[in-house]
């Protein structure tokens, strides 16, 4: 049995999703203290296997290296961590902002990582998809994403992670913040076209990640292919980020 969570922290701002937090701007330069401490602690409480990230901040003098400090406190041995940004053509200038070019998606593991490849949708500006290899018993493929706040723009990432899932061999997890505002209706060609999973028996409650105080939306998934045999799905209350993780335990095969 693998336990995968995925959680969107946000960039360790610690909001809990009240539209006045979002006006406290200082949150944006110093994250609030101890707070990396609080999030590695709550999930080590899970014994994860693998821990994938949307919205984390990086090493520089805004943020500090929180993001080793979690991987280590779960002892995870391998991880990756992206930029959510392609700085090509129009882009390039915001890689010379520290709040742009540090702003990633990242996923560890206890098991290597191997085969990883960064993928830049054609879309939108939040487009990259992290794609990796690891060892559950059997080979499986994670693809993590963080979609477009704009729904026609989501529409064709969601249009093009149709054509990245179909063309992997490997059983499949795509896990991210898909931003589905309009409900889950939006992943329904994602689902008929591949052989992605989204609903499974819940460990009570509903699969609302969104907003972390009174959750009345799913913009977060963990979806899973056929060949992966789901346990738990469960949505995790956590009061450290605007969005609540979500935690599956799966199987690959028999």
């Amino acid at each position: 049995m693998t336990r995968l969570i995925f959680y969107n922290i946000e960039y360790l701002e610690g909001i809990n999703g009240k539209k006045a937090a979002y006006l406290e701007f200082w949150r944006r330069i110093a994250h609030p203290k101890g707070l990396e401490v609080r999030i590695a602690d709550a999930l080590k409480r899970y014994d994860p296997d693998i821990v994938a990230f949307a919205e984390v901040g990086g090493k520089n003098f805004v943020e500090g290296d929180y993001f080793a400090h979690i991987k280590k406190e779960l002892g995870m041995k391998y991880h990756v961590k992206r930029v959510k940004y392609d700085f090509r053509g129009k882009f390039k200038l915001m890689k010379k902002i520290p709040l742009f070019n540090k702003q990633s998606n990242a996923v560890m593991s206890k098991e290597k990582l191997s085969h990883v490849e960064t993928i830049y949708l054609h879309e939108g500006m939040k487009r990259t998809v992290i794609e990796a290899d690891v060892d559950c018993g059997k080979r499986i493929t994670l693809l993590i994403a963080h979609l477009a706040l704009k729904k026609e723009t989501r529409k064709k990432q969601i249009d093009e992670l149709v054509r990245i899932v179909n063309r992997i061999r490997n059983p499949v997890i795509l896990a991210g913040d898909f931003n589905t505002l309009d409900g889950e209706k939006e992943i329904h060609e994602l689902l008929v076209k591949t052989s992605l999973k989204h609903k499974f028996n819940m460990h009570g409650g509903e699969m609302y990640t969104f907003p972390a105080f009174h959750p009345r939306k799913r913009l977060d998934y963990v979806l899973t292919s056929d060949e992966i045999g789901v346990r738990n799905y469960e949505v995790l209350k956590m009061p450290f980020s605007d969005h609540l993780p979500v935690m599956v335990d799966f199987q690959v095969g028999n």
